[in-house]
């Protein structure tokens, strides 16, 4: 096992993604678009996306945000990509970012399936 790293990380608000690997080695791809976020598993040295692991529609995804948002200190600090771009607009702290967010909570999972059931809390928790 090694630890996560994040490739590639662009944030244009209503449109983001996050590529990144794992601490077990596999590579995703975290996808935000005005109908709501996404998680892809990525193949080929994280080149083709494959399946998609974890989705919420819009609402839910809000939700998920204003989950995150309250436990943002018992997440660990967004690192600093290899090819980063933040066009996200000055009113909102980086911190506060939803593929921010969701990233920090990605970054602790230790594989996919761990990744799936910390989204899928999120997602249920009031």
């Amino acid at each position: 096992m090694s630890d996560p790293v994040l490739h590639k990380y662009f944030d244009f608000g209503d449109r983001a993604l996050a590529n990144l690997t794992l601490e077990s080695g596999e590579r995703v791809l975290l996808t935000i678009v005005p109908a709501g976020f996404a998680v892809h598993k990525l193949h080929l040295f994280g080149t083709i996306p494959g399946r998609c692991l974890f989705g919420a529609n819009d609402l839910a995804s809000k939700q998920m945000i204003d989950v995150l948002t309250r436990d943002a200190r018992q997440l660990p600090p967004l690192p600093r990509a290899k090819k980063q771009q933040d066009e996200a607009p000055d009113s909102d702290p980086p911190s506060e970012r939803p593929l921010s967010l969701f990233t920090r909570l990605a970054l602790t999972a230790r594989d996919a399936d761990d990744l799936v059931r910390l989204f899928e809390r999120t997602r249920n928790t009031v």
